[in-house]
Formats: structure tokens, sequence, C-alpha cells
């Protein structure tokens, strides 16, 4: 059994703890808020001026469009890159989704340019996420086949009734810091935060309407008792005094707390009306976390509040203030206008009146005796100071303005370096800006509607993307792990970018390829915040000229019979270098035999010249007579060889 009194007990003490933590800062806030619209000090006199020198509105209206111009200035802000390839398709998908919710489903101009005023006025913002959802039934007649006893099948119609969805999207709303209570114990992270207590005002009929809400009879009859500690967000008397619409209290809590005392903390919403519970369940939302977001403008470590532009720059105006005040005092209590003349001076007091109600008067003396007053002459140093007090002002936060403006004079030197230094430090203030908004704000707001998306919304969710095209996004492809990105853009950074391109074209303009210009082109009208050019250029394709493409034809037609022509002549050349090749080796054949016939007449001039030495010497007819001699011998051997061998026949080689 769950003990509700105690929980109510238990969630209204952690309210008082976190609301006397935050009472510090709460006083700030207003001392910011006062001093940032230009509100009187409260030591002002009677008789003296008391004008008060609005710098920190100022610089507002020059600040605020220059850190929401990136989040507004497309309809494209929200970059989804996948962790892995298979998260391709899920980011493709989520940031078609995301984009298309927070651009054309979501105001985001209002909710832009107000969480920008609020965090830069009281120096932190709180945003509440949620789902809104609203359906309707519907009747319509359908044709129905019905089957009577015989058999017999026929048509019929029949009253259906369907749900037509009407709203189906999440949601973001700018809450005032003075309703949100935060978990003290949290410091400046709030992913460790317990709990956070929303107080806001509404009526009977709204809760009944929502639907989540119980024991509002309970309400009712108790009787509403207005809070003490509430301050209406709207400044009229007006009430409503029925009890449908009579506006009342609730503070809606939502933390972590032990509810079935097992020792868990569960992530729970607890909402109560003076001390009656109106709503008591688990965290709907599939993080389990308070659905809030708290961005300080200028980050105190360890506190989870931020400090305004006021806590810089509020001196220089109060500076300014006296300053302005005294001016405008010694200005009204000077006697400009006044005009005195001696005694005697007119004729007569027939004159004298003349004189005062500005007729033709005589007078008596010289002209010399009239004596008209003027204003106090003021000191140059007075201006020259204010003049240093604007520069300082717009030192600090980085805005420039069409007056005098950040120079490189206010920083010490006249160079042109020096002037480039105060734009690019005015510049990077400005996008220190953007950037505190865009990971502190934006992005954590695309994360959790990126997770209510894969919880609330409806299977199949059809998305117009172009005036053609319908893209179905599936519930099941929006949980997948996705990086997200922000695209962050400042009036300076585009100016640089759009400038570094145009000077690459002027450069080498002539020699890029025409694709290629035309990227450069369509990312320069980009930056210009030109969407119907960029969309022009980047899908123009330039049309072909026909007497231009005849020539190419013909030109084409003149290079192929080159190319054939170029392609016989090297065929011809191959051929006679082969022929050359065959002749050569013939040739070298031909020499090698001539060569042999030498070389054998030489052979035989060289044996007949042999020949005829022996002949001539007796040689040769020495060696006859010594080969008959030795054949001589042999046989005259061999005869006796027979003889001692008998009969066996002997053949004697005459060689």
């Amino acid at each position: 059994m769950i003990n509700t009194n105690k929980i109510l007990e238990v969630l209204q003490g952690d309210l008082k703890s976190a609301e006397s933590s935050q009472k510090e800062w709460t006083a700030k806030k207003e001392a910011w808020k006062s001093e940032s619209y230009g509100n009187l000090y409260g030591n002002e006199v009677e008789g003296r001026s008391s004008i008060v020198s609005k710098d920190i509105k100022r610089q507002l209206e020059w600040l605020i469009p220059g850190i929401t111009d990136p989040f507004l200035s497309t309809t494209d802000i929200i970059k989804c890159t996948p962790v892995t390839f298979e998260d391709v398709l899920a980011a493709r998908q989520t940031q078609l989704l995301i984009n298309t919710q927070f651009t054309r489903q979501f105001n985001r101009y209002n909710f832009i340019t107000k969480a920008c005023r609020v965090l830069a006025v009281e120096g932190t913002v709180t945003i509440r996420t949620g789902w809104e959802y609203d359906d309707e039934e519907i009747e319509a007649e359908v044709d129905v086949i019905v089957t009577d006893e015989l058999g017999k099948q026929y048509v019929t119609k029949q009253v259906s009734k369907n749900t037509k969805v009407l709203v189906n999207k999440p949601t973001a709303v700018v809450c005032r810091n003075e309703d949100i209570f935060i978990d003290p114990t949290c410091m400046d992270d709030m992913d460790k935060c317990q709990f956070v207590v929303h107080r806001y005002e509404t009526d009977l009929s709204t809760l009944i309407s929502d639907g989540r809400y119980k024991n509002l009879k309970k309400v009712a009859l108790s009787g509403i008792a207005e809070d003490p500690d509430y301050v209406p967000e709207d400044d009229s008397n007006f009430r409503f005094e029925d009890v449908a619409r009579k506006k009342f209290v609730v503070y809606e809590y939502w933390g972590n707390y032990d509810v079935n005392n097992d020792g868990i903390a569960e992530p729970i919403v607890c909402a109560w009306v003076n001390d009656i519970i109106i709503r008591l369940e688990d965290n709907p939302y599939p993080d389990k976390k308070p659905p809030f977001l708290v961005v300080p403008f200028t980050p105190i470590p360890f506190q989870m509040m931020g400090e305004s532009l006021a806590e810089n720059i509020g001196d220089k105006q109060k500076v300014k203030t006296a300053i302005t005040r005294g001016i405008l005092d010694n200005l009204a209590r000077s006697n400009n206008g006044q005009v005195g003349v001696h005694k005697g001076f007119f004729a007569n007091a027939t004159d004298r009146q003349k004189f005062l109600d500005g007729d033709n008067f005589e007078y008596v003396g010289s002209p010399g005796a009239i004596w008209e007053g003027s204003y106090n002459q003021i000191p140059g140093s007075i201006f020259n100071f204010l003049a240093m007090q604007d520069n300082e002002i717009e030192s600090q936060t980085g805005i420039k303005s069409f007056s005098a403006g950040i120079s490189g004079n206010a920083l010490g030197s006249t160079s042109a370096a020096a002037a480039r230094g105060a734009m690019d430090a005015s510049g990077m203030r400005r996008t220190n800006l953007v950037r505190n908004i865009a990971e502190n704000l934006v992005k954590p707001l695309i994360r959790k509607w990126i997770s209510y998306n894969s919880e609330f919304l409806a299977e199949e969710e059809v998305i117009r993307v172009t005036n053609s095209e319908f893209v179905p996004i599936r519930r099941d492809d929006l949980s997948g792990n996705i990086d997200i990105d922000v695209s962050i853009a400042t009036a300076e950074s585009n100016a640089a970018k759009s400038q570094t391109l145009s000077f690459l074209l002027q450069t080498i303009g002539n020699t890029m390829p025409i694709e290629l210009t035309q990227k450069v082109l369509t990312e320069i009208v980009r930056l210009e915040k030109m969407p119907d050019l960029t969309k022009q250029i980047e899908e123009f394709k330039q049309k072909p000229d026909p007497m231009q493409e005849q020539a190419q034809k013909l030109e084409m037609e003149r290079l192929k019979l080159e190319n054939e022509r170029l392609k016989a002549d090297i065929r011809d050349k191959i051929a006679r270098a082969n022929e050359n090749s065959v002749d050569a080796e013939l040739t070298k054949m031909k020499v090698e035999v001539e060569r042999a016939k030498a070389k054998k007449l030489v052979s035989e001039a060289n044996q007949k010249d042999l020949d005829f030495l022996l002949a001539n010497e007796g040689i040769k007819h020495k060696q006859e007579l010594e080969k008959e001699f030795t054949k001589a011998e042999l046989a005259h051997k061999l005869a006796i060889l027979q003889a001692q061998l008998g009969d066996t026949d002997i053949a004697i080689y005459d060689g």
C-alpha cells in the first residue's frame, strides 16, 4: 500500500530545501532584470532627473539577432551522423524527421528568440520538453459484403468509427525561472539531478481535458486558495470566478523516489494542488529523466544557475546613468531663455509691457544693456568619458553597433591589424554564445526529441519533404545510436567564408571546370542566405549550343579519321621495318657464304702452291720413292710371314 501522505510530505520537503537554496540567485536575477529593462534604481530625488541609461537593453537588441540567426536562417540545421554503417539509414531518416519537426511543426522563431532573451536577461533559461497528442473519432460509411441465410451475397453500407490523429509531435516550452526548483546537490551537472519541481498555473477545465489527472473533484470541493508565493504570469488583476476556469497553482515533481519501499528510487512524476495529489505515476518518458534543460548564459563552476549580461556591464550603465542625470540637472537648472535689462532701460511702462509682449518698443540706453541667459557650459571630458564607457561595454559584450562601435583604437592601436583583431574578438565572443546555445540547449533538446519519437511516434509517420516527395519514417528506425551535429554560423564567419570563395573564383575561376565553379557559387549564395538562388544554381544544367554540338561532332569525325590515318602509317612503318630486318638477315647470310667461298679458294690456292713447291724441290718424287720402297719392304715381310704361316691369306693395305 502506497502511503501518499508520506510521499507528499517528503516531496514538499525537497521543494522547501530547493527554494531556500535558490533565494540568493533569485534576488540577483530580479536585480539583473530590473537593470536590463531600465527600471528606476530607487535613489531618485523629486525635482531631479530620473532617467536611466538603457545600455544593457540596447546591447540586448544587438545581441539577440546575432545569436539567434544561426538557428533560424536555414531549414536544415540538424545534422545526424551514424556511429556505425548499420545506423546510416536511421541517421538519414532521423535527420529528416527532426528537421521537419523543429523547423516546420514547431514555432522555432518564438522559441529561440524567447529562450535567448531570457538567457541573456536572467542568466539562465529553463526548457521543459514534452509530447503533444490529440485525436478525434470520425464516422464514415464503408461498403461491407454481407451473406444472407440463403448464401447470397450483397453489398451494404455500414457506419465505421476511425481515430484521426490531429497532433502527434514533441514540444518545448520556455519556463519562468522563478517557477523552477532544482536539486541543490547536483551542482552544475543536470545528469546528477535527483528532482526538479515545476510550479505553474492552470484550471480544472484544462486538467480534465488532459485526462492524466485524478482527484479533481476533491480539488474543486476543497476550495482553491491562492498561493502567496506565486506571482501570476500576467500583470492584470483580472481573475475568473467560475470553477472551470478559475486559476490555481500546481506543483509538479519530476525525480527519483522509493515509492515501493524496496530501497531503490524509481523515476516518478507527482503533481499536487495544496495538499491533494492529482497525479502519481512512473516517469513516462523513455530516458527516465526529468524533462527539463537548464542552460546558463555565463556558467559559474559548480553552480547550476549562470550570470546575466547585466552582471558584466551593469556598473557601466550605472556610471552612465549618474553622468546623464547630472548633465540633465545641470541643463535644467541653467538660466537659458531668461533676459535681463538695466533699470531705466525702457522709456516708460508702456514700452516695458510691449517688450514683454513681444511688440515693438522704444528704449533708453545702449543695446549692451540687455543680458541673455544660456545653458551652462559642459566640459568636453564628460563626453569623452561617456564614449569610453560605451567602448568598454561593447568590448565586454563583443557587440558592435552602428554608433562608435568597437575599433582598433579602443584596444590601444590604430593599425589595421588591431582593427581586424577587434572584429575577430567580436566574432569570437558571438560564436562562443552561439556554441553555448547549440551545445547546452539545442543538442540536448534534439536528443530528447529523438528518444520521445522512438516511444510515442506512430508506427508510420509520413513526413512531407518536398512538394512532390513523401518519405515514410518507421518508429523502429529511430532508436539507433546516432550522433547529432548542429550547424553553427555567425554573420562574421559566413562573410569570411564568402569572401574567401569569391577570391578563389577571381583567382582561378577561368581555369576551373564548370562543375566545380557551380559548387563554389552555390556555397557563396548559401552563405549569403539566398535559398532560391542557391537551389537554382545547384540544379542549373547548361544547355548545349547546336552549332557548338555540330562543330564538336565534325571535330570528332576529323579526329577519328586522323586516328585511322595514323594507325595505317604505323602499320606501314612496322611492315617496312620487318622487311628491312629480313633483308638485313639475308645480306648477313650472303656475306657468310661469300666468306666461305673465299676461304675455300684461299685453301685451294695454298694447296696448289704447296704441290708446286713439293714438285719443284723433288720432295714429292722422293716421297713417291719412299712409298714404293715401303711397299716393297712390306711385301717382302708379308711373303716371309706367309711362308711361315702356310696358306693363310693376308691382305696388305696399300695406303
